[in-house]
C-alpha cells in the first residue's frame, strides 16, 4: 500500500514502475516511487483480441506452438459487481511451466502497479510456484496499467474504483478461471488445485482481505508488507524513517529551523532558502516544505544493504554523508542534498511537487492518479509530521489536511479527501484480522510495517509472521535470489515452509 513523497501519501506499494520520468505531476510521481520495488518491464498490448464464449477474451498468438509467457490475455471483468453487468477487458498473464495437476494456483493481483510478465519468471511468487508445482497468474488491478473500465479518468468516471469491486474482481476471476485458462493456454486447472493469493504492499492487503472474505475460494495467502490498518493521519511513517537514519537528529534540526523561517513570513528569507534547495519555482510554501521529504523517505522505504563484494554505495550512509559537513548548519546541508537530488534526477519541481499539478489531466494510463483517488476516497495514508513532543523529520506544514486538499481539484467537490477509514478497519479487522493460513512478512526498516501485522495475532497458531530486521518494503518479494544476506534467505525459507504447511491442510 504501499509509497511516499512529499505531498500525498506514497503508499504501498507499493507500492512502482520505474519506467516513468521524474518530472511528472506529483500524484503520478508518488505512485511511481511507491512502486519502485516492482522493477516492471512493461510488455504486451491490447491487439489481437478474439471473443470466447461466456464473455472470455484472449490472445491466440502462439497457442498451437509454445507460447511466450509475456503474452497478455484479456478477461471480461464486470465493471460494477454491485450494479451493471457490463464488462471491461482486464489484463492477465499466466505461467504454467511448473504446474502439475493438483498443484496450487498462485494469484498475484498487481495492485497499484501495472501487471508485468517479469514476475512470471522472477520474484517470490514464481519461486513458490516452482517449489510446489504451481501455476502463477498475474491479474492487473482495475484502473491500472491497461485495464480500464472507463474512457477517461475524470472524477465521475472513477466511481468504480473501490475496495469492494477490487476484491470481487479476484473472486469473479477465480470462479471463471478454469474456462478462461483452458480457453487461452489450453491447460486444465485441476479441481484439486488450491488457490493462494499473493501480493506486496497494497496488493498484499488485497491478498489478506480476499482470503478473509472468500475463504471458500482462497486457501491461503502470502502478504509482503501489507498495510492492513487504514490510517488517515499516518505520522508513524516519519518515526520509522527517523529510527532508520543515523543523521535523523541533524535532519530534525534542519526542519525545525526551516519551520521557524516559514513562520516568520519573511518573504525575502523564505525565497532565499527556496533557491538554495533548487525549489524557487514552487509558489506554495507548504509545497516547498513537503518536497523536502522526498529523498529521505524513498531512501528508507526501499533500502537494501549493498550485496557483499559489491561496489554499490549504502544508500542510507550516502544520504547521511551530506550532514557530515560541519562547516555548514544542518539546514544548508539539507539544501545542498536536495538541490543535488533534483539536479541529478532532472526533476521539474513544479510538475513533481505542486499540489494541483495534473489535476485536470483526465487521460488514461495515469497509475498515480488512480492511486491518489484511492487515498482520497478510502485510505488516507497521509504521511504527516508527528506532533510535539515527538521528533519529526518533516515540516509541521506537512499535515494530512494539506495533503488531502487537492482531492477536490482532481476529482470534484464530492471527494473531500476525508475517507471513512473506520469502515474498512471495522470490516477487515485492522491489525487483528480474523484470518487463517496467511504468511505476513515485514522488514523492520519499512515505514509501512507500522500498519502491518508484524507481531503475533491473538491466535498466532493459524498464521505465520516473519520479520526481517535489516530489510524494508517488500524486499522478500522482489530481491534477487542470489541475495542470501540480511536475513532475506531465511525469510524465504520460512515463507516456503509456511506455504507448504498450509497447502497440506484441508
Amino acid at each position: 500500500m504501499f509509497v511516499e513523497s512529499p505531498i500525498w501519501a506514497l503508499l504501498l506499494c507499493l507500492a512502482g514502475g520505474v519506467g516513468r520520468t521524474l518530472a511528472e505531476p506529483l500524484a503520478m510521481r508518488q505512485a511511481q516511487q511507491q512502486r519502485i520495488w516492482t522493477k516492471h518491464l512493461l510488455t504486451g498490448d491490447n491487439t489481437g483480441k478474439q471473443e470466447m464464449p461466456a464473455g472470455i477474451a484472449y490472445e491466440r498468438e502462439g497457442f498451437q506452438q509454445r507460447r511466450s509467457i509475456n503474452t497478455p490475455y484479456w478477461f471480461d471483468q464486470v465493471i460494477d459487481h454491485f450494479g451493471s453487468n457490463q464488462t471491461f477487458k482486464q489484463r492477465i498473464f499466466i505461467n504454467d511451466d511448473e504446474y502439475v495437476p493438483g498443484g496450487p494456483v498462485y494469484l498475484f493481483n498487481s495492485g497499484e502497479t501495472p501487471a508485468s510478465p517479469a514476475y512470471l519468471s522472477g520474484g517470490e511468487p514464481h519461486t513458490l510456484a516452482k517449489a510446489t508445482g504451481g501455476m502463477l497468474i498475474i491479474m492487473e488491478h482495475r484502473y491500472y496499467g491497461k485495464s480500464y473500465p472507463v474512457s477517461n479518468m475524470s472524477g465521475p468516471n472513477m466511481k468504480y474504483l473501490n475496495i469492494d469491486n477490487a476484491l470481487e474482481d479476484i473472486a469473479y476471476f477465480i470462479r471463471n478461471a478454469a474456462g478462461f485458462v483452458k480457453g487461452t493456454i489450453g491447460v486444465d486447472i485441476s479441481p484439486a488445485s488450491k488457490w493462494v493469493a499473493t501480493g506486496g504492499s497494497y496488493s498484499a492487503t488485497l491478498a489478506v482481505w480476499a482470503r478473509k472474505k472468500y475463504p471458500d475460494l482462497i486457501h491461503a495467502a502470502y502478504a509482503s508488507s501489507a498495510p492492513v490498518l487504514i490510517e488517515p493521519d499516518f505520522y508513524q511513517y516519519d518515526q520509522v524513517v527517523a529510527r532508520a537514519l543515523p543523521c535523523a537528529s541533524d535532519i530534525a534540526s534542519a526542519v525545525s529551523v526551516l519551520d521557524n523561517i516559514l513562520d516568520s513570513r519573511n518573504r525575502t528569507l523564505i525565497d532565499k532558502w527556496k533557491k538554495a534547495f533548487a525549489l524557487q519555482d514552487l509558489k506554495d510554501d507548504a509545497d516547498f516544505a513537503g518536497a523536502l521529504t522526498d529523498q529521505m523517505s524513498t531512501t528508507v522505504q526501499y533500502y537494501m544493504p549493498p550485496a557483499k563484494g559489491s561496489d554499490a554505495p549504502d544508500s542510507i550512509a550516502q544520504l547521511c554523508g551530506w550532514f557530515k559537513n560541519t562547516r555548514n548548519i544542518p539546514l544548508q546541508n539539507m539544501a545542498d542534498m536536495t538541490a543535488a537530488h533534483i539536479r541529478n534526477n532532472r526533476i521539474d519541481p513544479v510538475s513533481a511537487y505542486s499540489s494541483d499539478s495534473g489535476a485536470t489531466n483526465y487521460a488514461l494510463y495515469q497509475d498515480g492518479r488512480a492511486w491518489f483517488y484511492q487515498t482520497c476516497t478510502q485510505f488516507g495514508f497521509w504521511q504527516s509530521a508527528p506532533r510535539p513532543p515527538l521528533r519529526r523529520l518533516r515540516s509541521k506544514y506537512v499535515t494530512s489536511e494539506w495533503q488531502s486538499k487537492p482531492c477536490q481539484a482532481f476529482f470534484g467537490k464530492d471527494v473531500s479527501g476525508i475517507p471513512d477509514t473506520q469502515y474498512l478497519n471495522d470490516k477487515f479487522g485492522g491489525l487483528t484480522p480474523d484470518v487463517s493460513r496467511v504468511v505476513f512478512v515485514n522488514g523492520l526498516h519499512d515505514p509501512w510495517s507500522e500498519l502491518s501485522v508484524a507481531r503475533n495475532l491473538p491466535d498466532s497458531t493459524r498464521n505465520v509472521m516473519i520479520t526481517m530486521p535489516l530489510a524494508s518494503h517488500v524486499v522478500d518479494f522482489y530481491a534477487a535470489n542470489s541475495r542470501t544476506d540480511f536475513g532475506v534467505d531465511i525469510a524465504r525459507k520460512n515463507i516456503l515452509e509456511a506455504i507448504k504447511m498450509f497447502l497440506a491442510q484441508n
